[in-house]
């Protein structure tokens, strides 16, 4: 979910953004220790365009290695050729890629946008981008990175930093982009046209200009023959128990795969366990995989280590050497370990006690369902206030239903929203293995905030974290800190009974701000329906619904107004994001009562001046026509055309397209056309630009405040020269008394 950024100031220069992005020079990546196993193979952007075959853009990844990769966590992230605009600078820049393991030999075929044209579907895709990546057909920068983060640069005008550069395991820029691998970039493609590396993926120099060559589209997927490079070694490439699983049942039998058919003689295997000790097995397969089963039953808690003796395995073809295996492979795996209770988990304070480890069998009831995982409540609490029974299991997607009983074996850990230090985490369950055991269980009873349940503070949000960390402060009060109050609650079940809005929904977020009860445990209420902020009094009693859960349905908040009111108590799960406890909703809520109303200014008299603001809420060239004729008939018949208007988020031309592009002048002229259309008069503007990513906005897009004013009414503008977004003005003795060194200041 994103969040706004407010306009702190008014913005850039566009002359000396461009002198300095067209300045930057190209860059080439530095060379790896040793290329990397899993490379980008094949890159398309022109899906779907005027003379493409096929609809859709596509990166191919390709494992030229020997051992199986996992991708979980890693992404693959896009920046143009040489603009401004950084890798995975927003949602439709980036492509987390799922917790899968790529197999030596294996394509992963990753879709992203779609296009008008075009007339063939890409072979059954294995990853597809919810928030694809619109790439360029004829050049840009694709890097494979090993976290899902964004990067933060670009190469070129936005160096990357060492820390950067380490992160990313392959990288290809083409057609003249800024950064690349090796000499130079790989060739200019087009429509028809893709970057492919040489060697059906194989080659890889750590140089794009001599690995890649400009040619037809030809998509391949995990499904595609395996393609292995060279004679190599026989190796295990895949095993079960995985190395480093938690949760294995006792009767587990063993599995392991080879590289290519292998023969194994006389003792090649060995299986020591901490407690139950060694074990012999009975095999059976081959000549790829192989089955080991145990002669007996591994301990609860047993941490088991086994080893595959190279000199006993030997490849079955005639291209020797190498015959054997290079070196023994070893691995470990952990027995199940007795269930752990959610509370046990989620501990009384901010991060898991258990954060990084392996827990198994924690089980609970389905309460909820979104779009990468699900929440589950542990029926039967521990009592203790300050430990939740809720927890959210990562599972992208999930295949469960809301009130199944299930059983989940994964690893802990602390999700980050956005990567922000600034931002608090949400202890879930990943790696998750799931088990139904059984459907159509009631739900645990949510927990009443408020009256006749669980009241939140009613002024301090914390104060026990000396240095601002609650993570580290050592200190959980629930009872009196609103922000340890919530994280107690994270992940269950709640209600709010007789919310009333103190602020107007965000429609494009689907957020809305209230307080429970009527407003009863808030402080101070301003006459128009919201809550006070005051010194030692930050209203941690007020809480956002969200409908991150409801959309998924096809449901959306309601528009409601300050004052409002829903018509019956809301039930949802407790979440956090990006700076804020929210709940988020089960169901749709019923408006009750809409708070205020619209309302009609009088019209300015011939000695009056008319003075407005108006947010425009990131208003593009790119919005519905009816979006600028509403944010016109608003100006002219309820604000009855103001002679002067401070205009707030007044987006860029390009609207969202992070393109480096943050002129808005087109913007401007469509607004003040739908004002004259709806009556009103021909409006004149000024404003400055931002530097570029900056102020905020639609990611990828740049809001900025500006004037319009109406010089029919008498109205000019002085122009004074010098400012811009990045210099400060100052206060001069003018001829007419006080005056800005520049304008707009």
């Amino acid at each position: 979910m994103n969040t706004r950024r407010y306009l702190a100031r008014l913005a850039v220069a566009v002359l000396l953004l461009g002198l300095l992005a067209g300045l930057a020079p190209a860059m080439a990546m530095p060379a790896r220790s040793g290329s990397a196993n899993v490379v980008i193979s094949q890159v398309y952007g022109g899906g779907g365009n005027s003379g493409a075959t096929y609809k859709n853009d596509f990166v191919e990844l390709f494992n030229r290695g020997a051992e199986p990769v996992s991708l979980a966590g890693w992404s693959i992230q896009y920046a143009s050729a040489t603009g401004a605009g950084n890798f995975g600078a927003s949602s439709g820049q980036i492509t987390e890629l799922p917790a899968v393991t790529l197999e030596p030999g294996q394509y992963l075929l990753i879709q992203e946008a779609q296009g008008s044209g075009g007339s063939v579907d890409l072979p059954a895709p294995d990853v597809t981008d919810s928030t694809p990546i619109n790439m360029s057909a004829t050049g840009g920068k694709v890097a494979l990175v090993n976290t899902a983060a964004p990067l933060g640069c670009n190469g070129g005008s936005s160096p990357c930093s060492e820390d950067a550069r380490a992160k990313i395991v392959d990288l290809v820029g083409w057609d003249g982009a800024n950064f690349y691998e090796g000499s130079g970039p790989a060739p200019a493609t087009g429509n028809s046209t893709a970057i492919v590396r040489a060697g059906g993926g194989c080659t890889d120099t750590d140089n794009n200009a001599a690995d890649f060559s400009a040619a037809s589209p030809a998509p391949r997927n995990t499904a595609s023959l395996r393609h292995f490079c060279g004679e190599e070694a026989p190796s295990v490439v895949k095993t079960s128990p995985a190395s480093g699983a938690a949760c294995v049942e006792p009767d587990a039998q063993i599995s392991v795969t080879f590289s290519e058919p292998v023969s194994v003689t006389g003792d090649w295997f060995t299986i020591t366990c901490d407690k139950s000790g060694s074990h012999s097995a009975s095999v059976r397969g081959g000549p790829v995989t192989f089955t080991l089963d145990p002669d007996q039953d591994l301990a609860e808690g047993d941490y088991c280590h086994v080893t595959i003796r190279a000199a006993a395995v030997s490849d079955q073809d005639l291209l020797d050497p190498p015959d054997t295996m290079a070196a023994d492979y070893e691995w470990s795996f952990a027995a199940i370990t007795p269930p752990t209770a959610i509370h046990s988990i989620q501990g009384a304070g901010h991060i898991s006690p258990l954060s990084g480890q392996n827990v198994c069998n924690v089980q609970g009831i389905v309460t909820a369902k979104r779009g990468t995982g699900f929440y589950m409540q542990d029926p039967n609490p521990d009592g203790n206030e300050a430990t939740s029974e809720g927890l959210f299991v990562y599972t992208n997607p999930a295949s469960v239903n809301v009130g199944d009983l299930v059983r989940v074996s994964g690893r802990v850990s602390e999700y980050r929203p956005g990567g922000k230090e600034t931002n608090l985490t949400v202890t879930e369950l990943t790696s998750a293995q799931v088990r139904v055991l059984s459907s159509g269980n009631p739900l645990p009873p949510p927990v009443v905030i408020g009256r006749g349940g669980r009241v939140p503070p009613g002024e301090v949000i914390e104060d026990d974290a000396s240095d601002g960390n609650v993570e580290t402060s050592g200190v959980f009060d629930p009872a009196s800190d609103g922000i340890d109050f919530y994280e107690s609650l994270e992940g269950m079940l709640v209600e709010l009974d007789d919310p009333v809005a103190v602020g107007p929904t965000a429609v494009r977020y689907g957020e809305l701000p209230v307080v429970g009860d009527n407003g009863a445990y808030a402080a101070v209420r301003t006459p128009r329906g919201g809550v006070v902020v005051r010194p030692g009094d930050f209203n941690p009693e007020r809480i956002i619904l969200d409908d991150e859960i409801i959309k998924l349905a096809g449901g959306a908040m309601p528009a409601l107004n300050v004052g409002g009111s829903l018509a019956r108590p809301v039930v949802g799960v407790m979440d956090y994001d990006y700076g804020n406890f929210m709940i988020e909703l089960t169901q749709v809520p019923t408006v009750a009562a809409n708070g205020l109303a619209p309302e009609v200014t009088a019209p300015a008299g011939p000695d009056q001046l008319a003075v407005a603001a108006f947010n425009v809420e990131n208003l593009a060239p790119s919005d519905p026509q009816a979006k600028f004729d509403r944010l016109a008939n608003l100006i002219v018949h309820n604000l009855q055309a103001p002679d002067l208007i401070s205009v707030e988020e007044i987006q860029d031309n390009s609207g969202a397209a992070d393109d480096g592009v943050v002129d808005a002048s087109l913007t401007y002229s469509k607004l003040i056309a739908a004002i004259q259309a709806a009556g009103g008069p021909a409006y004149q503007y000024r404003q400055i630009d931002p530097v570029n990513d900056e102020d905020g906005g639609a990611p990828g897009g740049n809001i900025r405040q500006g004037f319009l004013f109406r010089t029919d009414r008498g109205l000019s503008f002085v122009d004074r020269p010098g400012g811009s977004s990045t210099s400060g003005v100052t206060v001069l003795s003018g001829p007419l008394g006080a005056e800005l060194s520049a304008s707009p200041g």
